[in-house]
């Protein structure tokens, strides 16, 4: 098993990371679960993967984001600023209703296997996933690689053509890249997906930043000429009044 601080979130004294099993979620919505989708082959029951068996899939179906800093209970209709609001009143007014025995797989536990890290970084582990990758061992993977292959077992069972391309992609997205120089490395879709978003974030900033100096210098411009037509008007003002006298 792994135990670099930015890869492994425990699974502790009974406690199931939330945020993390969100990540995880998405990385199987984004990354395993259209692989099911394209092969045409159910989830099996005996996969862990399975949303069935998800700690938190009725938790999350509870939810409602209006926006960033607004998240409605479906349950009772009370509204939270922030998403940990929200989660914790789940945990302390609906668990009954959130929870039942028959989910019993934290997402969370996997991250290690799906690359949380990697697909879904945390700037806030940016310095440490640098480190962990520079002090990578081949050893570590073995765990992890065994638990890999379990799961292709339990995800993939079947003989018939679909399972065994199910099988073989699966391989290809989730074991193979168990090693020093292909954990970190992302697939072509992500860096084409980071390389567009750098893009349009560079885009926005640009015409943000111009049409925010476009406008201070019109004003600056108005102010001057407003100055200067006072300026001008003044000496006019004082002979007309020395006319008068």
């Amino acid at each position: 098993m792994l135990y670099w601080s930015g890869l492994l979130l425990l699974h502790l004294n009974g406690h199931c990371s939330i945020s993390q099993s969100r990540v995880a979620r998405s990385v199987l919505h984004e990354v395993i679960f259209p692989l099911f989708d394209y092969t045409d082959v159910v989830i099996a029951d005996q996969c862990p993967f399975n949303p069935k068996y998800d700690i938190y899939a009725v938790h999350e179906q509870m939810k409602n984001k209006i926006s960033d800093y607004d998240w409605e209970c479906q349950m009772c209709g009370k509204r939270f600023y922030t998403e940990k609001s929200f989660d914790s009143h789940i945990g302390n007014r609906h668990k009954i209703n959130a929870y039942s025995q028959s989910r019993t797989i934290c997402l969370a536990s996997y991250c290690p296997l799906l690359r949380c890290s990697v697909l879904k970084p945390d700037f806030a582990y940016g310095n440490q996933m640098f480190w962990d990758e520079a002090l990578c061992e081949t050893g570590s993977f073995s765990d992890i690689s065994k638990q890999c292959e379990d799961i292709l077992n339990k995800c993939a069972p079947g003989n018939d053509s679909s399972h065994i391309q199910l099988h073989q992609l699966l391989q290809n997205t989730l074991c193979d890249p168990l090693s020093c120089d292909r954990y970190w490395v992302l697939p072509d879709s992500h860096v084409k997906t980071s390389t567009l978003q750098k893009f349009l974030t560079a885009f926005i900033l640009t015409v943000g930043l111009f049409t925010y100096y476009s406008v201070i210098f019109m004003r600056l411009s108005l102010s001057f000429c407003r100055l200067r037509v006072s300026s001008l008007s003044i000496p006019h003002r004082r002979r007309t009044i020395a006319r008068s006298d």
